[in-house]
């Protein structure tokens, strides 16, 4: 590969307090070479290519810390946004779209909006075909030029409902509870089972995890889904492996009641007793974290990932940030494949989390530099590996982003203001112009992009219509999800 160099008007580290002007970056094989003044870099590398923008404001790429490579939204295909418990009953709607076209479409739109790594929590289409799910996966995002953390999932507990299930199952009327006890089954595969297609998952992958694309993570799918013993028992792998754990924690109030009931204390409270919480772990959405619990994570370094908008979208409440800013809690952000608009824009969600912070008034304010590191140089820090660092820095991986500060500025800014508060505030994927990973440019302004990516919505939509000639679909689960409804709202803080 050629020497580049990119001269921006703006570039960010991912780390300052502000963006600096006349700086460029020296790009070789992948990597960041040189940082340092324009004419200094052109001057000591005359035979590098330039690409030179003074509208660019260039900084690393993003981090979408938790996401599932949908493809195509749940709403699609009627499971309309509802509280999790209810939303939960609903999938058994969606089709199963392959994972290396979901993943690639996914990955296209995930490029667009100026992520260069995503968090893939892995929804199964079938238990038994896991490993070969995620090596499409893995090719998916790849072709897309994206980063991937795969994260295959585990459960051996509490399928469907959280506590309470066989008191539950006797209010149905038949043939909706034999129906319903039919398709419970909680454990498909034991503890070592599960460990034993993690090792064949990374072996399968090793190629991809060496050439930094892949990182593997080990995914109990959550606190209620897991049991103490499967937790412990990854955690060592995990340690042994020198892997991270990444699971679902305390997105709703009815897994809040669940640890409650189950230990009398909270699932924080409970892991730190087991020896589960520390730094190889991250917990996505945490919406119902006390005090108690956010000292507690502060204090073993693990990290959080908010999800703003699937947490307003399947009414389980809104994240704590300005308590974890003040605590100086490692916090990423992830679009959970349930952005606001259905349309995977990482921009909106920076700016979703940074406003939606559960406080109000004049001290509720929060840093819009905290929410940027957040998407960049803290976000990259839910990886075990250095697959992305989200910073930029001499000798670390070309990930990064360039954003048109003419269309942050349109119609009308005034000068001096700075760049980074104009982005948190006003930026959406229609900003990005050009997203690099490994030095490769992954997207940009042009047809042959906007081809790229008619093509894989186009065998997306090819697909999904041939699996609904198949089976259309129609499922109608609201006779059940009544009862849902009935059975958490009469037993939540009894």
């Amino acid at each position: 590969m050629e020497d580049i160099i990119f001269v921006p008007g703006y570039l960010w580290d991912g780390q300052s307090e502000q963006a600096a002007k006349n700086t460029s970056i020296l790009v070789r094989n992948g990597r960041i070479l040189q940082i340092g003044e324009s004419a200094q870099i052109k001057q000591q590398n005359p035979n590098a290519k330039i690409v030179e923008n003074a509208d660019w404001l260039l900084l690393p790429a993003f981090v979408n810390a938790h996401d599932h490579g949908r493809g195509v939204s749940p709403v699609s295909f009627g499971a309309q946004d509802r509280a999790l418990e209810l939303w939960l009953q609903d999938l058994n709607k969606l089709p199963a779209l392959p994972h290396r076209i979901a993943c690639y479409y996914d990955g296209i739109r995930l490029a667009s909006s100026g992520v260069g790594t995503v968090l893939h929590s892995h929804n199964p289409n079938s238990f038994s075909n896991i490993k070969e799910e995620m090596i499409d996966a893995a090719k998916g995002y790849r072709a897309a030029g994206v980063r991937s953390i795969l994260c295959p999932l585990y459960l051996d507990q509490n399928k469907r409902i959280y506590y309470e299930r066989d008191a539950f199952i006797k209010t149905l009327p038949e043939p909706l509870r034999s129906n319903f006890a039919s398709g419970i089954h909680d454990q498909l595969m034991s503890i070592e089972d599960y460990l034993e297609l993690v090792d064949e998952i990374c072996t399968a992958l090793k190629d991809e995890i060496n050439a930094g694309w892949v990182e593997v993570q080990l995914h109990p799918n959550g606190g209620q889904w897991c049991s103490d013993d499967a937790l412990l028992r990854m955690k060592e792998y995990a340690l042994t492996h020198k892997m991270h754990l990444h699971l679902h924690l305390l997105e709703t109030r009815y897994q809040a009641e669940y640890a409650q009931r189950k230990w009398g204390k909270s699932f924080i409270q409970h892991y730190q007793e087991i020896g589960f919480l520390g730094p190889w772990v991250s917990f996505a959405h945490a919406v119902w974290l006390d005090e108690e619990d956010l000292k507690l994570i502060a204090a073993s370094g693990a990290r959080l990932v908010t999800n703003p908008s699937s947490n307003l979208r399947l009414r389980s409440g809104t994240f704590n940030l300005l308590r974890a800013c003040q605590l100086s809690l490692c916090c990423g952000i992830g679009l959970d494949g349930c952005a606001l608009d259905d349309d995977q824009d990482y921009l909106r969600e920076i700016r979703l989390t940074w406003l939606n912070n559960r406080h109000c008034g004049v001290d509720a304010e929060i840093s819009y530099m905290d929410v940027l590191k957040m998407a960049t140089s803290c976000g990259a820090q839910i990886a075990a590996s250095p697959l992305s660092e989200g910073i930029i820095r001499e000798n670390h991986n070309a990930d990064f982003v360039c954003v048109s500060m003419s269309k942050l500025m349109a119609p009308y800014t005034d000068a001096g203001l700075d760049p980074l508060a104009l982005l948190v505030q006003r930026g959406t994927r229609d900003c990005v112009t050009s997203v690099f990973v490994n030095g490769v440019q992954s997207w940009g302004i042009g047809a042959a992009y906007a081809c790229k990516e008619a093509k894989a919505k186009e065998e997306l939509y090819n697909v999904l219509c041939k699996q609904r000639q198949v089976d259309n679909g129609r499922r109608d689960n609201e006779l059940l999800i009544g009862y849902v409804q009935d059975f958490y709202r009469k037993t939540a803080d009894r």
